[in-house]
């Protein structure tokens, strides 16, 4: 039976997690107040729908999903969702977001999709491989049912990680509505070269399947845009460099973060950003967001909508500054232009830092934040 009181314990062994399937409506509610207690109450989102008496947050997908979770001593510590179908089975709005309807050409008789979403996990779980280990789940019950083609949506900040489980961008980002700017991203479950390559965690199961490139070659042919974004751990320091010098010239000349910095540094600095877009008239940032990165405005236009419009052009820095520690948001930020954002996140920078400490001392934007606080 599980056990709905959370434990204050620091250290939680990661290896005596179970990770389950829930099969009882007790499982399962006790996963929705899982997710309030992340949501909610740690992270401070106000999502819409959210039940504030009984604490849980449920949706409608969930009456058809499958919900994995991470159980110790009696209690969650983690959750992942898959929901598997055809295009039409999934809302309008996801549909068009994501294009659905074109992929569903690949084999239109088929209910070949699975959104991979809600993964959380307990913060005292978060520096181990927990988050692998629930979406490994999802991927296991996602080729259970011949899924093609696995769709996420990721903040910015968690993007290295997902790219990391073998996903790619496929698209600019949105708002969705308590959490924050959503980047669409796509898994093609059996393109086992590129799981390779990444060395992704699911891998170890694909290679006991048959895998098919046929998805991938179909894709390549109808929706070669699927494949505009890069993949940040597959990229080389020195073709992100190019990229971000196509975007702004020198970067080290004219984006003012790197003033300081020497070519190198800035090299490695620049090496773990991530490059999203944010459409035209789209909401980059909302009041109140998670903030664990700092953002940085490559090309295109934003304002800062605080009383009246601030524009912002590139070389700025959007919002407020999570590389540290996380915080929230202050101000919106609405895109006037369609935009490039760089995303260093706050993960990734703290590995960077154990190689170079020097790093943080030489980012002006960094102390300035310290002076405010």
């Amino acid at each position: 039976m599980l056990n709905q009181q959370y434990s204050t314990q620091t250290n939680l062994d990661c290896e005596h997690v179970q990770i389950k399937d829930a099969v009882t409506d007790q499982e399962r509610q006790a996963i929705y107040q899982f997710r309030y207690k992340i949501q909610v109450e740690e992270m401070k989102r106000c999502i819409p729908g959210a039940d504030h008496v009984k604490k849980c947050i449920s949706e409608e997908m969930d009456s058809w999903s499958q919900l994995a979770y991470a159980e110790l001593n009696g209690q969650i510590v983690g959750t992942a969702r898959a929901v598997i179908g055809g295009a039409e089975d999934f809302p309008a709005e996801l549909g068009q977001i994501f294009q659905l309807k074109r992929y569903q050409e690949f084999d239109p008789a088929s209910k070949n999709m699975c959104f991979a979403t809600k993964l959380m996990v307990d913060p005292r779980l978060r520096k181990t491989p927990l988050s692998f280990r629930l979406m490994a789940k999802v991927y296991e019950l996602s080729r259970q049912h011949n899924v093609q083609f696995s769709f996420s949506g990721s903040n910015p900040y968690l993007i290295p990680m997902y790219e990391q489980l073998g996903y790619r961008q496929i698209a600019p980002g949105f708002q969705d509505s308590g959490y924050g700017f959503i980047v669409p991203t796509l898994l093609l479950t059996e393109d086992i070269d590129h799981l390779k390559a990444v060395k992704s965690p699911y891998l170890r199961l694909a290679r006991k399947l048959i895998n098919s490139p046929a998805a991938k070659q179909w894709l390549a042919v109808n929706l070669p845009e699927a494949f505009k974004y890069p993949v940040g751990i597959l990229t080389s320091r020195q073709d992100h460099w190019n990229t971000i010098k196509q975007l702004v010239g020198d970067p080290v000349a004219n984006l003012e973060v790197l003033r300081d910095l020497n070519d190198e540094e800035a090299g490695q600095l620049l090496k773990i950003g991530t490059l999203i877009e944010c459409s035209r008239e789209h909401y980059f940032i909302l009041r109140g967001d998670v903030c664990n990165e700092v953002n940085i405005l490559l090309s295109g236009q934003m304002s800062v909508l605080n009383g009246q419009a601030l524009p912002i052009k590139p070389g700025g820095i959007l919002g407020d500054i999570g590389i540290m520690e996380q915080t929230h948001h202050h101000v919106d930020v609405i895109a006037t232009e369609h935009s490039v954002i760089l995303v260093l996140s706050r993960a990734p920078f703290e590995k960077l830092c154990r190689s170079f400490p020097e790093i943080p001392g030489k980012l002006h934007f960094i102390n300035q934040n310290r002076e405010v606080k």
